[in-house]
């Protein structure tokens, strides 16, 4: 970095907490869990608040529901579960169940009729697999006494590298 630049960096200019747009983001952090950060600005509650009534406002319950959709079908939604969330939280980490499926959420508030009003809705993931790939592609596959000597240790010792070699050496010992 040059030296302009470097004394931007350290001027103590810092990215704003809000930028006043609407948005719901999901961001898969492993195979089961999601993270979700969101903004509702001001205008947005206070239009709510005005259709809605102050009655109905202050008795709706603010949630997070979460659609998992069928494996090879994005718009066949297979089911979903709700989140009460705390008002005033701007993100939210959340465990799904199912692993290689598609997710996408909605946030608004349930109202005390029971219906849920979303109010955003966010992007579509796909969560990550937890398991090996059925796929070999021979280019990158281990040879024969390779694949024999990893499998054998796998299925021994059940053991991180680290602690295998720890426990050879108290035998050794």
């Amino acid at each position: 970095m040059t030296n302009p630049q470097l004394q931007f960096f350290h001027s103590g200019v810092s990215l704003p907490q809000f930028y006043g747009l609407d948005r719901l983001v999901i961001l898969p952090r492993d195979p089961y869990c999601l993270f979700a950060y969101w903004e509702i600005t001001e205008s947005t509650r206070e239009k709510l608040k005005s259709e809605w009534g102050d009655a109905a406002w202050q008795q709706a319950i603010f949630q997070m529901r979460v659609y998992k959709h069928q494996w090879d079908r994005e718009e066949q939604i297979e089911s979903f579960f709700d989140i009460t969330l705390q008002d005033g939280s701007n993100n939210w980490y959340f465990n799904v169940t199912d692993t290689d499926r598609l997710y996408h959420t909605e946030l608004g508030w349930r109202t005390a009729d029971g219906n849920f009003r979303p109010v955003l809705r966010s992007n579509m993931v796909r969560m990550a697999r937890d398991s090996i790939s059925d796929i070999i592609d021979e280019e990158w596959q281990l040879p024969d006494w390779k694949a024999r000597k990893l499998y054998r240790r796998i299925s021994l010792y059940h053991l991180s590298s680290p602690e295998l070699f720890r426990r050879r050496k108290q035998i050794i010992l």
